[in-house]
């Protein structure tokens, strides 16, 4: 059985006009590519800054209530938003090895 499905998505790879594959000229150069990239750089630019905000913003509240358990919150809300608004940088590194870019 594991031989047969193999074999299918071998076929498959090889032959990409038998698994009826489009090719829309690459990467980035189709409306799905655009919308995707739209989509990325509004999540990135707009959402995550609201998210860390908001992500301070209460975890200084519970610190201010005296919950013990906030610096650890702060923290973490701090380590996720380096994390996070480091993502523009790795995205375009990823994108340029994809691109032939290379690293």
């Amino acid at each position: 059985m594991v031989v047969i499905l193999v074999g299918v998505f071998a076929v498959l790879a090889l032959y990409p006009n038998t698994s009826f594959a489009q090719d829309y000229g690459g990467i980035g150069g189709d409306a799905l590519s655009q919308r995707v990239n739209g989509l990325t750089n509004k999540i990135i630019g707009t959402i995550l800054p609201a998210i860390s905000i908001l992500g301070l913003v209460y975890s200084a509240i519970l610190a201010a209530s005296g919950d013990q358990g906030a610096k650890g919150r702060m923290v973490l809300v701090i380590i996720a938003s380096v994390v996070g608004f480091l993502a523009p940088v790795v995205i375009r590194w990823f994108q340029g090895a994809v691109n032939g870019g290379g690293f």
